[in-house]
């Protein structure tokens, strides 16, 4: 293909983790899932990480059906059902890897992200259950289990069912298991509400424990929310009657002080990752929504709180007015933008919040293999591109087989296995030129799971041909 020059002088890539990564939670009790396609699409780089909401409560009646499919809510209320109405997670023994969230979590790791699986649990679970579990989830590692989050608070059917100590001993049990089956499976441990005015955590004496054996800290924080949604609707009157209103400086104040008695608690330091955060549109509007969110973010680049080391966006299409997307009620399968989403795209471009690549000449000789562990701890390949003013073309040709995500630019691309070309066009949309941009690449399993090591090699055979146009009589 002599029209189509290969590129040269390659360079090995290091993917490095991001100060804050950007996660992103996709599908919940109040939405469906999306597909990555989509979503790298129209937000343009991959999350570190996407959040996926599942229940276990294999003991029920009615199980595995959906709560609000098995039964009538016994009130105006999202948790009013024998147990809660997140997605049935499809595992464990009576279930099937084709189930969900299997093919989800599949869908997550072919386009260069983690997953973090949020998983309510009854504690009474078998302890059969748990290992089936493990091993089922081992092939999907690194992978985030937040196991019982929000267990300080009275909605979740796991709550009204144990005590807190229950609830704490179950998250170790289980915690243990995973270590001996599945260790790169890292355990979140969510709780904190701080009760009076004295700091105080509420429950923590009986889930302090939890703190000591989980791999990560965690807490939910909504800087409003109604979360009597969708039984009433948000008048300036009815504060505290089915939403709340904190803003950015009293959430702000509430991490540092939640933090700060993990510490004390433990006497020792570990992540901390904020695993839902939103504002609520439903309560002053959309726009006040995408303000509220963006102070937040922005405050958190630019003081840069060391200990918090992910945010995860709750969540990307909402039924409610809890998402980048608000769900056409007309169609489910489409999505209303919503204004964070263009301050969002911003923000996760923010260096703060990107993965950062170190890169190193590669011999002529050596061969062009990769290697994927993690969303952000990857060894990939990149190019240095010139171009001579603004293309109207630029393609990338790659070996059919190669599962890939591209970085072009500022701007990511997926290439699934079967096609060829990866159209960057967009990636130089803004550019004035002459000049360079880098083009890097990373090949995540390309059927979403490890299926004997922590890590998928693959090599390109060829580095990728390159064809670039520019405006007619401007070529050369």
């Amino acid at each position: 293909m002599p029209d189509y020059p290969v590129l040269e002088n390659p360079f090995r890539v290091r993917m490095t983790p991001a100060a804050c990564a950007a996660d992103l939670g996709d599908g919940s009790e109040r939405g469906e899932y999306v597909d990555q396609d989509y979503i790298l699409r129209l937000l343009g780089r991959p999350h570190r990480s996407i959040n996926l909401m599942y229940c276990y409560y294999p003991l029920d009646k009615g199980w595995p059906v959906r709560a609000s499919k098995a039964f009538p809510p016994t009130a105006n209320f999202a948790w009013a059902y024998p147990y809660d109405d997140y997605f049935p997670y499809g595992g464990g023994p009576a279930g099937s890897p084709q189930n969900e969230p299997f093919g989800q979590m599949r869908d997550i790791r072919r386009h260069g992200q983690d997953i973090t699986l949020t998983l309510t649990m009854d504690c009474k679970t078998p302890d059969t259950d748990l290992k089936w579990i493990a091993r089922e989830l081992k092939p999907y590692g690194p992978l985030h289990l937040r196991i019982n989050h929000e267990c300080d608070g009275d909605w979740f059917a796991f709550n009204k069912r144990s005590d807190r100590k229950t609830i704490a001993a179950f998250f170790i049990k289980f915690n243990g298991i995973l270590k001996e089956i599945a260790p790169a499976i890292r355990t979140v441990c969510c709780f904190g509400t701080i009760e009076g005015g004295d700091g105080k955590l509420k429950h923590i004496d009986d889930l302090g424990p939890m703190l000591d054996h989980a791999d990560i800290w965690s807490m939910d924080r909504y800087l409003s929310l109604h979360y009597a949604w969708p039984f009433n609707v948000c008048e300036r009157d009815q504060l505290g009657k089915g939403y709340v209103n904190w803003g950015v400086d009293h959430v702000w104040k509430e991490m540092f002080a939640v933090y700060a008695e993990f510490v004390r608690r433990t006497g020792r330091e570990k992540s901390l990752e904020i695993c839902e955060l939103n504002a609520d549109g439903d309560v002053e509007g959309a726009e006040k929504q995408s303000e509220l969110m963006y102070r937040f973010y922005d405050r958190v680049r630019t003081q840069a709180p060391g200990f918090l080391k992910a945010i995860t966006c709750y969540q990307f299409r909402d039924r409610g007015r809890l998402g980048l997307e608000k769900e056409d009620p007309n169609n489910p399968a489409v999505g209303i933008p919503q204004p964070f989403l263009a301050r969002y795209k911003e923000l996760i471009r923010d260096p703060y919040f990107n993965p950062g690549e170190d890169w190193k000449p590669l011999g002529k000789a050596d061969p062009l293999g990769m290697e994927w562990r993690a969303a952000d701890d990857s060894d990939g390949l990149g190019w240095e591109v010139r171009l001579t003013g603004r293309p109207i073309f630029l393609d990338l040709l790659f070996q059919k087989e190669a599962n890939l995500v591209v970085r072009a630019g500022a701007e990511w691309f997926y290439k699934r296995p079967g096609t060829e070309w990866v159209d960057a066009t967009t990636a130089v949309a803004g550019f004035t030129g002459p000049g360079e941009i880098t083009v890097a690449v990373f090949a995540p399993p390309a059927d979403g799971i490890n299926e004997k090591s922590t890590s998928v090699r693959f090599q390109l055979l060829a580095p990728p041909r390159v064809r670039i146009r520019y405006p007619w009589g401007q070529d050369g």
